[in-house]
């Protein structure tokens, strides 16, 4: 499997529950027809900046449990391979959590982005981020709120549209999927996000637990 062209993952990531167990979050940036620029330090510090607005706001719903930690920019090649050389990392300089005091909800529970282009369907026309630290209640329905939902998304809107607003941040944010069958450099595909939406149902992702350590109550029977 390859990709198109070389791209850039940007990937967010922290811990929660006293660093018991880890979150990580991403999103691609490039070119629909060529290949990424790569990231600097201080495009990687202007993504770091902007995810920690987003990440403290209160109407943004995430946990106070949650803490952001890491954001990581990669140079990936048409391969899928990093390019060592061109990864870079920036870290905040103070403790930064999520702004809602609210109870969280299990690691594996998460909010869910879908990043779309403009192509109805196929290969890069959607991708999914999922959101970490949803702290919202659920109502009867077994759906969040449809005000918190668009606090959610119009901050996220802010966070991308502070990062395609940059002159230091390279690139566009893209989809960018993989070629797939006994070509797949012909099938592989980038295409620009133009639209992003967050759903009212909170969604699972499969995770690896990390250290978070399961205690077993036992009883006998009869």
């Amino acid at each position: 499997m390859v990709y198109a062209h070389a791209v850039n993952r940007v990937t967010l990531s922290g811990t929660m529950f006293g660093g018991a167990e880890e979150w990580s979050t991403g999103f691609f940036m490039g070119e629909e027809g060529s290949d990424a620029t790569p990231f600097n330090q201080l495009g990687i510090d202007i993504v770091r900046n902007a995810w920690i607005t987003f990440f403290e706001s209160g109407n943004s719903g995430i946990s106070n449990k949650y803490l952001f930690t890491q954001a990581k920019a990669a140079l990936i090649d048409t391969n899928g391979h990093t390019v060592s050389e061109e990864v870079y990392y920036s870290y905040p300089t103070t403790t930064i959590d999520g702004g809602s005091a609210g109870p969280p909800f299990p690691p594996q529970c998460s909010l869910v982005a879908t990043l779309q282009s403009d192509r109805p369907r196929g290969k890069a026309s959607k991708g999914r981020m999922y959101l970490p630290g949803i702290a919202f209640g659920i109502q009867t329905n077994g759906k969040l709120e449809a005000q918190w939902v668009g606090t959610v998304a119009d901050n996220l809107k802010t966070f991308f549209d502070a990062l395609e607003g940059s002159f230091d941040v390279p690139n566009q944010l893209i989809l960018a999927a993989k070629g797939t069958g006994p070509l797949p450099a012909l099938t592989a595909q980038n295409d620009v996000v133009e639209t992003i939406k967050v759903g009212d149902v909170v969604d699972t992702q499969r995770r690896r637990r990390n250290g978070l350590v399961e205690s077993y109550t036992t009883r006998i029977l009869v």
